[in-house]
Order: C-alpha cells, then structure tokens, then sequence
C-alpha cells in the first residue's frame, strides 16, 4: 500500500510539471494512471475534469479564433468590415497619421487573417513608421553636428528601404552641412554603391565621390657626369656594368621600403580600436516609502542599502526609470544618461491617492458596426455620471463604464497607481460577446505577460479582451513570481479580478527565540538582537551563536531551507553560578539608555471585520497601513492610520481590530519601553 501510494504521488508530480510545461493531454494521461491507483481519490477526479475542460477550451479557441474579434455569426469572408478598414486607413495614412492607419489594418487582420492585401499594407506601414522615426533622428543629429551618427542611419533607411521618399531629402541635408561643416561625411556616403539598377533616379540624387586628383612626379634631369677621355681603360665597361646592377639593386630596396612604409601608414587606422566607452554611474535615493522596487527599461535594479540603488550602464541613450512601492504611486522617470557622468538624485515616493489626474474616455465599437458618434455615448466614473468625456480622478482604485442605448456593457475596475494622465479606451459589446479584464495589483511591481488558452494576448499591467461567450484558461505569469491560472466560463457578467502575484521564495528565514534576549552572530556577523522578526538567509548550512552577558554563549548549526522557517532557542546556562559570585564584587552594567531596543511583535491577533460598503464595492485587494503605540505591558495604547488606499471604511475597519491586538512589547536590555511601530493590515474582498 505504501509503495503504491508514492507511486501515486510522483504520477501527480509528474502531471504538475507537464502541465507547467504546456503538456495538458500528457497531463491528463498521467492523472488517469493515477486514479487507476486510487480511484476514490476526488482530487485526481477533479483535476482530471479541470483538465478535460482546458484542453476542450483550447481546441475551441484553435478552431475559431476568427471568432474572437468580430461578433458572433459574423462570416469571416465578408469583405464590408474588412474594406472599410482599409479605407480609414488609406485616409488616416493621406492625413500623416500612420499609427491609426496601423490600428485600422490591424483591426481588418482580427477580421480577415489571411487577406493578402491587408498583411501587404500592414508591412508597408510599419515600414514607413520605422522609416520616419529613423529620419527624425537623422535630421536631429545633423542639427547637433553628429555627422556619424546620421550617416549610419542613413544607411539604415536604405537598407530598409532604398526606394524610401525621405532619402532625397536628408542626402541634400547632409550634402549642405558637408559644405558648411567638415569633410567627415564625404568618406562615410558611399550609399549610392549598394543601389541597383531599377534605383537610377535615386543614384542622381546621391552627390557623386570626388574624383582624386593626380599629381605627375616632376621629371629627375639627370646630371651627366664628364670624364676625361685620358682616365678610360680596359675595365671601365666592366666596372659600368657593376655600378648599374649595384644602383638598380639600391633603387629596388629603397621602393620596397618605400611601398612597405606607406602601406603601414594607410593600414594603421584599420587597427586602432576606438577606447573603451565610460559607463555612467547613477546613485538615487528613494525616500517616503518601504519595499522599494526600481526598474531600468523593465529590468530590476538590485538594492545596495536601504532605499538607495546605483545604475551603471554603457547606453547612453533616453532610459526609463519606474519606481514602485506596495501602497504608493508608482513614479516613472525619463533620463537621458551621458558617457562618464556621475550624478545622485534623490526621488520621493507619494502614498496612493495623493495625486490628481486626468482621463480621457474613448470607446470600441463591436467591429462591422456603425459609429454613432461621441455624443451618444456617455461615460460613468465610480457610480457617478461625467459631463463629456473628460473627468479628474486621484489615483487608486476606481470603476468605468460606458452607456449606449441599444449595447451592453460592463464595469471595469480600474488600478491607477502612476501619476501620469490616462486615456481609456470602453468597450461596447455586441449581444454574444463579453469582457474579460485582469489587472495586477498594486503591491505586484512590474509587468506581467497575459495568456488566454496558451496564447499571449497582452504584455504590461492591465488585459481587457472582448471575447464571445464560452470556456478559457487565463494565465498571468511574471518571472520571480507565481503564476494565476484560472478556468472561466464567460457569460453576460464577464469576468473582472485583480490578482496578486506572490513572489517564489528564493530564500529561508531564520527565527530565534525571544527569551532570553540574546545578539544574534550568523557566521560570525552580528544581524540583530532578539526579540526580532528573523532574518532571510540563502539556503545552505550556517553557524549561529547566540550571546547574552548573564549566559554562556550558544551556537547552532542551522540548515536554511528555501521557503521555510528555522526555528532555534537560546539554551541558557548561566555564565556563573550565583554561590560562586563574591559579595564584595562590583557587578558593571551598561547604562539602559545605551542598549539597543528592540521591536515589538504581535502575539495574539483579531481579524478586522468587512465594512459593507467595501463588500458591495468587491474586488479590492490591498494593505491599509497603522501607526501603532505599544505600551511595556504589550498592550495597543493608541492606533493611527498612515495610508489607506482602499477607503470604503476598510482603514476604521483595521484600526478597531489592532486595538484589540495584544504585543510582545519592545526591549531596551530587560526593560520594557514604550515604541510606536508600523502594522499592515490586508484586505483581500472579492
């Protein structure tokens, strides 16, 4: 039976990974191996039923996902909707507006993904935006005198497009500064050599290489030497001849020389290697909140001490910087670093609900039908009514939604947490059509990638698609953090969640007894004095000693764990034996006010109770933050809330349950103190 059982355990083990890895029919193979083992196992039969129901959700999406953007019984061959995108888009791109062009023709490929003309089109534009975006860059560096640098994307245009109209144009720009500036460009133009035949007329364009002039060596007049008609003799014809073959072979080594010298001489640039770019160094310090997470065009920047982190990077370029913190605005910075620059700035974090934004409301039409136009759609913030479509709003938690006569639509929950103005795009739903929106919370920092039934849909902090009614398996995944995966069955309602995505443990924490007090040596390093809330340690073996003046030191040999708590005691054995103390012995102490103190924790909690009005609202999840004095008998002598970014009554609601809380109260050597500390209280209402 034994043995059986641990079969079955690894089969179940084995089903887990294959479904991380993507493998659900694999999955639900090995699932019913193992209920052959214990077919009474209701856990198997209902990850067996799971699994049926993703795998059946996902054939249905292969099958239809032509489905999935336009409304339901639609026929994908009709060419309305499909030609009437491209018409908006011909008329977006003629008015220079290349990225709504771009959205229109990507709303025809949702519609028609095979229609040959629409990819044509979509590859042209994404051309011609690329393009331009490349020539302003050309045109701005020639302004600044960087020659090289538009040169180089110069040549990037053409390798893109030779054809491209923008070539004339900046070929004459760079041409007019190679006047008026220097020479540099003239070597660095031979663009025009990689132009075919049918590219004659841009070749015209391209201001031809100067030809080199050639210099004639001036003609040596040799002078001639008189002899004497008395001083010939026999030899001298012999000796004539030595003296040619002698100056001809002087004459070959000196060219050699020469030629070798000058060859060297032109070589050598080929070899120098330009030095070593400087890296910038950029030292923030971030102030006002805890639990700090910084990023550097979306990849995390490691903490040195706390709230300060160091940037130092070779690209030099306009870098995004995004800080974040659980509870507090996110704040995204713009900064455009330079080689060898050494800079500290120091940046504030504000709690959420600090600032004030604005929202501009836009809507989606269920694709194939007609636009009423913005007058006949109205816009509803957090249950109140907006005049047009323009309102103000503090950041946090809030609900849109649209209003059509003749439509559904839904209430999205919306998380702000960044202080920049925001444009919000409704969704009008058609009659068998509904909504599905996923958000990261604001104490998950970062971005998150979106799947539905295996394909990715959308990458940043917020999904929202407009799908028929039906069965799909969401995901949303973030590397150092646990995966949600979920199995919906979309109706009329939709489907609206907020999620949390808890980071994967990486380490294991270290928890040491509070009594006696004692300092606390990890490997011979001091990392607090007990009573404390632990430290988080790598996995692996470490030696902990633990010292109280009155006791003899105890050491421990701990194996960390990742993901698990160690707990170890202080063994107390008195340093000497009271009987053994002379009476006449001064007993040196040092004074209480030097001692450290130490924080309190709590040792008996109450729950805080769900306001009804945070019940009705749903969906929030989110940390309200107190301000709690503790007094030397552990009890909660006063209680203030710092941030609460829910409202609704949850930040009362936390308040009257740490009043109620009991503490382990703060140490300074054996004497209790009286300290403030700060306590988190999360509420998670669906």
């Amino acid at each position: 039976m034994g043995s059986g059982a641990e079969k079955v355990k690894k089969l179940l083990h084995t089903a887990r990974m294959q479904i991380q890895q993507g493998e659900r029919k694999e999955a639900l193979e090995t699932y019913r191996k193992a209920l052959k083992l214990d077919s009474e196992n209701h856990q198997i039969i209902d990850r067996i039923n799971i699994v049926e129901r993703e795998i059946a959700a996902m054939e249905k999406f292969n099958k239809s996902r032509f489905s999935r953007a336009h409304t339901a019984g639609r026929n994908i061959s009709s060419s309305g909707f499909v030609d009437d995108c491209i018409k908006r888009s011909d008329e977006a791109f003629s008015a220079n507006d290349a990225v709504r062009a771009l959205q229109e023709l990507e709303r025809a490929r949702r519609h028609d993904p095979d229609n040959v003309l629409v990819k044509k089109k979509i590859a042209f534009l994404k051309r011609s935006i690329k393009v331009d975006g490349l020539a302003d860059l050309v045109q701005n560096r020639v302004k600044t005198g960087d020659s090289r640098f538009a040169v180089e994307n110069i040549r990037r245009i053409f390798d893109l497009w030779p054809s491209a109209p923008v070539l004339d144009g900046l070929l004459k720009m760079l041409e007019d500064y190679k006047e008026t500036a220097s020479d540099e460009i003239e070597t660095e133009v031979p663009i025009v050599d990689k132009v075919d035949e049918q590219e004659e007329e841009k070749v015209a364009a391209v201001p031809p290489a100067e030809t080199p002039v050639k210099i004639k060596p001036k003609k040596r007049t040799e002078k001639k030497k008189f002899v004497s008609p008395r001083r010939k003799t026999a030899g001298d014809g012999q000796n004539k001849m030595f003296a040619i073959f002698g100056i001809i072979a002087v004459i070959v080594i000196l060219i050699f020389a020469i030629n070798k010298f000058l060859c060297g001489r032109e070589t050598q640039p080929e070899v120098i290697e330009d030095p070593p770019a400087q890296p910038f160094t950029e030292t923030i310090a971030v102030l006002g909140a805890e639990d700090i997470s910084m990023t550097l065009d979306g990849f995390p920047v490691d903490e040195g001490l706390q709230g300060v982190f160091i940037l130092r990077d070779t690209i030099f370029t306009e870098r995004t910087i995004e800080v974040s913190a659980p509870g507090y605005e996110t704040l995204i910075w713009n900064r455009v670093f330079e080689e060898g620059q050494i800079r500290t700035d120091t940046l504030y974090l504000y709690s959420i609900g600090t600032s004030i934004i604005q929202v501009t409301f836009d809507y989606e039409m269920p694709p194939g039908e007609d636009d009423p136009g913005p007058q006949a759609v109205s816009f509803m913030v957090d249950g109140e009514l907006i005049e047009g479509s323009v309102d103000s709003i503090t950041t946090g938690e809030h609900i849109f939604q649209a209003f059509l006569d003749g439509y559904r639509t839904l209430p999205e929950s919306v998380s702000v947490i960044s202080a920049v103005d925001l444009n919000q795009t409704m969704n009008i739903l058609a009659s068998e059509q509904s909504l599905i929106t996923i958000q990261l919370a604001a104490d998950t920092p970062g971005n998150a990638s979106f799947f539905i039934d295996g394909e990715r849909v959308a990458t940043g902090r917020r999904m929202t698609q407009v799908l028929p009614f039906g069965s799909y398996y969401l995901q949303v995944q973030m590397t150092g953090r646990r995966e949600y995966g979920v199995t919906i069955t979309l109706g009329e309602d939709g489907y609206n969640r907020t999620v949390s995505l808890e980071e994967i443990d990486e380490t294991g924490q270290l928890m040491v007894g509070p009594e006696p007090w004692s300092n606390v040596y990890v490997d011979g390093l001091m990392v607090g004095t007990t009573p404390f809330g632990g430290v988080e340690l790598e996995p692996g073996t470490y030696t902990v000693t633990l010292s109280n003046p009155d006791f003899q030191d105890d050491t421990h040999t701990v194996e960390i764990t990742t993901g698990e708590t160690t707990v170890i005691q202080y063994n107390a054995i008195a340093a000497v034996a009271p009987d053994e103390v002379p009476a006449d012995t001064a007993t040196v102490t040092e004074p209480v006010e030097d001692l450290p103190i130490s924080s309190p924790f709590a040792i008996q909690q109450t729950s805080p109770a769900i306001p009804s009005q945070a019940r009705a609202r749903g969906d929030l999840h989110d940390y309200v933050t107190l301000a709690v004095l503790v007094g030397t008998d552990g009890s909660v002598q006063d209680v203030t809330i710092i941030n609460d970014p829910l409202g609704l009554g949850c930040g009362q609601a936390a308040v009257d349950a740490v009043r109620n809380w009991v503490f382990s109260p703060a140490m300074q050597g054996d004497q209790p103190v009286e300290v403030t500390t700060n306590v988190q209280i999360r509420f998670d209402i669906e």
